[in-house]
């Protein structure tokens, strides 16, 4: 009995005929073009069905030869490279020819090629590429890509198959389809007489001389897909069944996709009879499965994405990060609030905050109190054997129970699962010594080199790129990414060994693949898609993708297609409606919508030029000022901006406490005045000391920097000098504490009253002159500050002097006339001027800010100059911005009323 090939440019009805009245093991790529032939329900126990690749790993693993892991393929190539290429950048060099080397692989056996004839280049990396062979030899191992190749050279016993979905064979698909093939097997290979079958022809020509006969048929185009793929080939009228739509960019095409296939859903249609094809699947995936999450349509996306992209590989790396870097602030903080971690409550966040803990200990204090989490399990080595150290990795994973968080997603499981398999390898040698730094690094690249399916899971509609689907058959079919440069791919010339290389290699028996026939493989790849479709076929592109204007594909053209804009589609999701219902104002019961409504009238009212409301502070709830004390810097807050004084007294808004890693200028001013004190005060109690004794400024400088702990900022060391010297030079200056005067007081408290408001504040220095008093607040700016609001909103009347003259010094010597007060910048060392403002301006500035209080008017209103947005903390909320020159301002609060 004859081995039969069954030539047709449509052989799925044959096929489908054949499969059920043959009982032969079916060969087929993948499990949909078995399922497409029915064979999947066969039950007999003779039967199988597999592809080729299953078929040789059995063959050798019976032998017992096994399939590289992605670790020992790295570290074989890597090995080889070093050994004959000696390269600087050996992983750079490795993950660059890896794609070349798989496809010299699987283009022909390499141990009998003739190196001299090829050039310098060719003759370097197919030498790389032989020793490779040896290596994974030498442990009983295969690549992947010579595995058909290598199962051939054991002559195993040929079977009785059926062989389909292998349109485009290559060479060693179709060595091994000969060799196996035993009497009695039939392969289909589609065959028509156009210039893209050329490459399948030369395969029949090869066959027939191997001893097939050919049995050609011509089958009826009966399905949509058929009919389809004549058309493609003839350029004929276009169908009714296929449609071609625009959507105005990549969103809108996948939104617009899925509602149409949520809407076959509602039908009655089964999600296994719908399939979204993009020849793209990694650029549309994670887009698609986000919609369709939204949409609740059952999506499954089997194409493979990296550990790193996952949450658990994302963990992994965070793990050695903070490992590395010895548990900084940030990147352990991170690590311990990551979705697969610990999940700590407010009340750890908080003591985080204000301790800001750096290093191991300081984080293991933390976490045994508040998480009873013991982190001793993260106090790493530096030089251990491999097994070591996996078994360390695994502890650690134990530890945070990542088995069990991973376990809610079914991608996340298999990631857990594929890198405890590949910890294995990485554990051998078993003996080898190498230190935690080194063990890292090899962790990253399993993170890399190790994959996932992107959406694993059972049933639902399925996500492919046209190869996946070659010889499967579905009902109804959509097409995603038909713009010119998406489907077809541009044929791009390799960076390794270009399209001249590669026709001189096929002078010594390497067929790689050439420009032309790459552009074949392209048409043939479409032309194989459309015949999967049996009822309907809707094709789709974007035209934007991001900022780049795409055209429709040229297929579309071929196939008598032109795009035109999408029908309107029914409301595929609870979001979609409540965004309708948001437009609409609709009062529906959704509560959710009710909140969303509620912030879309506020947030329209807040852009608009209708005056202020409550979102914006004018709350119209009184305060009584007079049951309030108030501090100088908060009339300069309520007098440069009421919202900014709102948020943060009365609503109390202000930042949580948090511990500072670098020196902030709040606590540089807390530093410097503290120092200036306490050097005084040595001074007043020993006249015999000069206070530019630089003994006595380092002694205090030393006691205040361990009273506010200072030492345990990163860079202090180096920060100290500067101040430091800042400060003596301050103390240097004649003009800072003239002779003839007398410190008198040192930030002093005082209470009082000020235009019917209570104040309280301290004053930096009272000295006493023969003119009178001297009033000196230190600033460490180069500048003195700029005032509150004036009635044409310039930050211009400055408060503090004004109020320390009548207020502090009558509280604090109330006998004693004042000379003169002023600002002192202790950057600068010297006087800062600054112009009084009139009792005028003053009273107008208290009467104000009295009726911002009485009216419960505080409205987000900050000076023209915006100095009251500088290094606040509530810009989030009061969102200022362009949006305030839209709003009336408020020259005198009453007449807003």
């Amino acid at each position: 009995m004859k081995r039969l090939l069954y030539l047709d440019a449509q052989p799925y009805s044959r096929a489908k005929e054949v499969a059920e009245q043959n009982w032969l093991n079916v060969l087929a790529p993948t499990h949909a073009a078995a399922r497409g032939l029915g064979s999947h329900k066969r039950t007999a126990k003779l039967t199988q069905t597999r592809s080729l690749q299953d078929l040789a790993t059995e063959l050798l693993q019976v032998q017992g030869i096994a399939i590289a892991s992605p670790l020992n393929v790295q570290r074989a190539l890597h090995e080889v490279i070093n050994q004959i290429v000696q390269p600087q950048d050996t992983e750079g060099i490795a993950r660059a020819w890896m794609p070349t080397i798989q496809a010299l692989l699987k283009s022909a056996p390499l141990t009998q090629i003739n190196l001299e004839a090829c050039s310098d280049r060719a003759r370097q990396l197919i030498a790389v590429t032989q020793r490779y062979q040896q290596i994974l030899r030498q442990r009983n191992w295969v690549d992947p890509g010579e595995v058909l190749w290598r199962a051939i050279e054991l002559e195993p016993q040929p079977i009785p198959v059926l062989i389909y979905g292998y349109f485009q064979p290559r060479p060693d698909e179709l060595a091994f389809i000969n060799h196996m093939a035993a009497e009695g097997s039939i392969f289909f290979l589609p065959l028509a007489g156009e210039d893209l079958f050329q490459e399948s022809q030369v395969a029949v020509t090869w066959l027939q001389q191997q001893g097939w006969k050919v049995d050609a048929f011509q089958s009826l185009s009966q399905t949509v897909g058929e009919r389809l793929g004549q058309q493609f080939l003839t350029s004929s009228n276009v169908m009714e069944q296929s449609s071609a739509y625009a959507y105005c960019n990549v969103e809108a095409e996948v939104r617009g996709t899925l509602a149409q296939v949520k809407q076959l859903l509602h039908e009655g249609i089964s999600a296994r009879d719908i399939a979204i094809v993009a020849r793209d699947e990694v650029a549309y995936g994670p887009k698609l499965l986000e919609v369709a999450w939204e949409y609740g349509v059952p999506l499954r996306a089997l194409y493979a994405t990296p550990l790193n992209t996952t949450r658990f590989g994302a963990w992994i790396a965070l793990l050695l990060e903070v490992i590395e870097q010895r548990f900084p602030f940030e990147a352990t903080a991170k690590l311990l609030s990551h979705p697969l971690c610990t999940n700590p409550d407010a009340e750890f966040w908080s003591m985080v905050r204000s301790q800001h803990p750096v290093g191991l200990t300081a984080w293991q204090e933390i976490c045994q109190n508040t998480l009873h989490l013991d982190l001793a399990v993260l106090k790493i080595g530096h030089q251990a054997r491999r097994d070591t150290w996996v078994a360390t990795l695994q502890t650690i994973l134990k530890t945070f129970d990542l088995r069990r968080r991973c376990s809610r997603w079914a991608r996340e499981s298999l990631a857990f699962n594929a890198l405890n398999q590949a910890l294995v390898d990485l554990s051998k040698p078993e003996d080898e010594k190498l230190a935690w730094s080194a063990f890292a690094q090899e962790v990253r690249s399993l993170l890399v080199i190790v994959g996932v399916p992107a959406q694993p899971g059972r049933g639902g509609v399925e996500l492919h790129s046209p190869a996946s689907v070659i010889g499967a058959h579905y009902p109804y079919l959509f097409v995603i990414g038909m713009a010119e440069g998406g489907l077809p791919a541009p044929v791009r010339n390799d960076c390794i060994l270009d399209f001249y290389e590669r026709k001189a290699l096929r002078q010594v028996g390497i067929p790689l693949e050439l420009a032309a026939e790459a552009a074949r493989k392209e048409a043939l790849l479409f032309y194989y898609l459309l015949q999967t479709v049996t009822q309907s076929v809707v094709f789709s592109y974007a035209r934007l993708n991001g900022r780049q204007e795409q055209l429709p594909s040229p297929y579309l053209a071929q196939l008598g297609l032109e795009a035109t804009m999408p029908p309107e589609m029914p409301i595929a999701s609870l979001e979609e409606l409540r965004k309708v219902d948001l437009r609409r104002e609709t009062h529906a019961e959704d509560p959710v919508l009710q909140t969303a409504l509620h912030a879309w009238r506020v947030e329209r009212q807040r852009e608009s030029s209708a005056p202020p409301d409550e979102y914006d502070g004018i709350t119209g709830v009184p305060l009584d000022y007079r049951d309030r004390t108030f501090s100088v810097s908060q009339l300069n807050h309520l007098g440069l901006c009421p919202f900014k004084w709102f948020a943060d007294k009365v609503l109390q808004l202000g930042e949580p406490q948090e511990e500072e890693e670098e020196l902030s200028p709040s606590r540089r001013g807390n530093l410097y005045h503290r120092v200036l004190e306490l050097v005084f005060k040595e001074w007043q109690e020993n006249r015999s000391r000069s206070l530019q004794d630089p003994t006595l400024l380092e002694a205090k400088f030393q006691a205040v920097e361990r009273e506010m702990r200072l030492t345990s900022l990163p860079v202090w060391t180096a920060q100290r000098v500067e101040h430091l010297q800042t400060l003596k030079r301050v103390l240097n200056q004649p003009d800072f504490f003239p002779e003839g005067t007398e410190a008198i007081a040192l930030e002093a408290k005082f209470e009082g009253i000020w235009y019917d408001l209570k104040l309280t504040g301290r004053i930096d220095r009272i000295d006493r002159a023969s003119q009178g008093l001297v009033l000196i607040d230190y600033k460490t700016s180069s500048n003195p500050p700029k005032g509150v609001s004036n009635a044409a909103g310039k930050a211009s009347i400055d408060l503090q002097l004004p109020i320390y003259q009548h207020v502090a010094a009558k509280a604090l010597f109330p006998e004693e006339s004042v000379a003169t007060a002023y600002y002192y910048s202790l950057t600068k060392a010297k006087k800062l001027s600054k112009k009084i403002p009139d009792e005028t301006e003053l009273a107008g500035v208290a009467e104000r800010c009295k009726a911002h209080l009485s009216l419960g008017h505080f409205p987000v209103q900050p000076d023209v100059d915006k100095v009251a947005c500088n290094y606040c903390a509530f810009d989030l909320m009061c969102r200022q911005g362009n949006r305030l020159s839209r709003k009336p301002r408020e020259g005198n609060t009453h007449e807003s009323d």
